[in-house]
Order: structure tokens, then sequence, then C-alpha cells
């Protein structure tokens, strides 16, 4: 009988220590998460989603099959003298947290910019390229208007796959292709 109590302690005691070692575990990997949040928020894919969604509502034909590319504050000064990315980083003021999401169709005759301020998008551009073939410079500051909550609004399922883009100076940018993800039993 003895043994079976001192077999009881032990797995009793066992399994104490056992649930403390997770409680520990779990205590320390909390803050872990936190910054794992906090680096999404700072990932440019995030960026991209809410450019997206902006695109899906203000000019719904620039999403599918574009590209859409992050301009972080410290790329923004090259972007600037970017020939696709400039005539719209012109139109804001380069400051400390501003950034800027923008989608371009393949054929380039149609874009959506969505600047942040930190994480807070804050204005946006819609253009259609004009009678030439070209987005003109004068299309994109008439084109400015704030974000509003219904340009926020989640349109469509959405599938991001990274790839490589570069400013005219050669200054490496976050970039994907935006496509629709597919519909099942499609």
């Amino acid at each position: 009988m003895e043994c079976i109590l001192v077999g009881m302690k032990l797995k009793v005691l066992a399994f104490v220590v056992l649930a403390g070692a997770l409680a520990a575990a779990s205590v320390q990997n909390e803050p872990n998460q936190e910054k794992s949040k906090s680096k999404d928020k700072n990932d440019p894919l995030s960026f991209i989603k809410v450019a997206a969604d902006v695109a899906g509502n203000v000019q719904r034909e620039t999403v599918n099959r574009s590209l859409g590319l992050y301009v972080a504050e410290g790329n923004w000064a090259s972007g600037l003298n970017d020939g696709d990315l400039g005539p719209f980083l012109k139109l804001k003021e380069a400051k400390p947290g501003r950034s800027a999401a923008c989608l371009f169709t393949q054929a380039k005759d149609s874009a959506v910019c969505v600047y942040f301020d930190g994480q807070s998008p804050f204005g946006v551009v819609a253009v259609k390229a004009g009678a030439n073939g070209g987005i003109q410079p004068q299309a994109i500051s008439a084109a400015y208007k704030s974000i509003s909550k219904e340009m926020l609004k989640h349109t469509a399922e959405l599938t991001f796959t990274p790839t490589n883009l570069a400013t005219d100076e050669g200054q490496e940018l976050p970039a994907f292709i935006v496509t629709r993800a597919a519909e099942p039993g499609k």
C-alpha cells in the first residue's frame, strides 16, 4: 500500500512540475507574441492589403492582377525619383512615419495609391490613364481624396504573391502581385 501511495505522490508531483513548466513557458512567450503582433503591423503586406481594399472600393478594376508595392519612410527619397512612383509621392511631403502603398495595373494605365501616417491611412489617389495612354501628374493631384470608413471595407478575398521590384535608382521595394483568390469549386 505504501508503494502505491509513493507512486501516486510521484505522479502528482511530476504533474505539478509539468503544469508549472507549461505555465512559465506560456508567460515567457506572451511578450514574443506581442512583438510578433507589432511586427505584423509594420509588415509591408499589411499596408498593401489596406491599399487593395481601398482600391476595391474606389477603382475595382485596378485590383486583380495588379502590382502592389510599399514605399516606407526610408525609401521615400528613392521613390520620388522613380518614373512611376514619383508623381504619386510628390503629392505628399515626406515626414517621419509617412509611407505609401500603391497598386498599378500590368499596363500601368490605372493606379491607386494610399498614404499612411504610421499605421493610419489618411489619403488616396485613384487615377486612370488619359487619352495619351499615360497617367498624368496633374490628374494625380486632382484625384486626391481623404480616406473614409467606406473605402476601408474589405471587398474581396485576394492572394498576395511576393515579387521583386526596384525603383529606377535600384532601391529594392517590397512588392506583391495581387490577384483575386480562386472561388471554391471553380
